[in-house]
């Protein structure tokens, strides 16, 4: 018998989009399937979506919720499954999908972590393939994760092992939960696939669009709790001074000997998003980063891209000084 695949779908007034991705995963035909979804008590329609597909879901409900996070721990709070993936209400499951997840880890007794290929689905009907992790490149899934979540599933107990999702994050907990689970389980049980199994949905009203300082906060704020927790508090001082951080989420099992990984963590994450000066506070950040880590020994090619244009605007020596040559060329250009 194929594993039972529990799948878990949050919505919060995304009527537009709710009833394709509902048939997108009950029309999978997948023989074991546990499928919930869990409105947060909208007023666009979606409960006569819900109610309609009702006889077909294990369980669903229309009622006011925490957020995102918190809805999916509804659905994982009943969840009955071996594994486990969850398909936010704007988007959709590719055909065959199910299959291919149950049938990978039915024939993998060591697989925890199965992530496959996303299509990006643009506003006007285009898509594209979106990259995949390197499986050659271990640290890479802590230091620079894609985290293609529509098409990443868990193997049940690793979940169970990780204790749900942090439901205090609204944008990222996909990625804390990520990290939980290759800090206790590594990185061995990782199954990067070339096969297309889900379709991300851009469009204006998602929260990738509305909610970007969101996301970077929330990033920060978890790497921030690494820096503590690893006693690299120079770093987390860092990364308080550019970002709005969470202080109570959940602790992460790592110990000092992961300092190492965590700072090259919060070095990625500073150089990606904030090579480019843009604020006064960017720029007290990076100072104060290149304080703390003034050698960069990272021999990839996009990071002494980065480091190097960093290091260009860090000649200012104040924001006033930084934005003057900006301003007058502005202006006289």
């Amino acid at each position: 018998m194929p594993p039972r695949i529990t799948i878990v779908t949050p919505s919060f007034q995304q009527a537009a989009y709710l009833e394709e991705c509902i048939t997108s995963v009950l029309d999978q035909g997948y023989p074991d399937l546990e499928y919930m979804v869990i409105d947060g008590g909208s007023t666009d329609g979606s409960r006569a979506i819900g109610e309609r597909y009702a006889d077909r879901l294990t369980w669903w409900c229309s009622e006011k919720d925490k957020g995102q996070a918190h809805a999916i721990n509804k659905g994982l709070e009943r969840a009955t499954g071996r594994i486990f993936g969850w398909i936010n209400s704007d988007d959709l499951l590719l055909p065959g999908s199910l299959e291919y997840v149950g049938n990978a880890f039915a024939n993998d007794p060591e697989l925890v972590v199965l992530t496959g290929v996303r299509r990006s689905l643009q506003p006007d009907h285009s898509a594209v393939a979106m990259p995949l992790d390197d499986p050659d490149d271990p640290d890479r899934l802590f230091t620079g994760p894609l985290i293609n979540q529509q098409s990443t599933f868990f193997r049940m107990d690793a979940i169970r092992e990780a204790g749900l999702l942090e439901a205090k994050l609204q944008c990222v907990m996909d990625y804390e939960l990520w990290l939980q689970v290759l800090f206790r389980r590594g990185t061995t049980g990782v199954r990067i696939v070339p096969w297309e199994l889900a379709v991300f949905r851009a469009h204006p009203n998602s929260k990738t669009a509305t909610m970007a300082s969101r996301f970077l906060d929330e990033q920060a704020s978890i790497l921030h709790g690494l820096c503590l927790s690893t006693g690299e508090q120079a770093l987390a001082d860092v990364l308080a001074i550019g970002h709005a951080i969470k202080r109570d989420l959940r602790a992460m099992p790592v110990g000092p000997e992961k300092a190492r990984l965590v700072r090259d963590m919060v070095e990625r994450f500073l150089l990606k998003w904030h090579h480019t000066i843009y604020s006064g506070s960017d720029l007290r950040m990076m100072r104060s980063f290149r304080r703390v880590i003034p050698n960069i020994a990272s021999e990839d090619p996009m990071i002494r891209k980065w480091v190097t244009a960093l290091d260009d605007q860090l000649r200012a020596t104040s924001w006033f000084s930084f934005r003057l040559p900006r301003k007058w060329n502005h202006l006289f250009g």
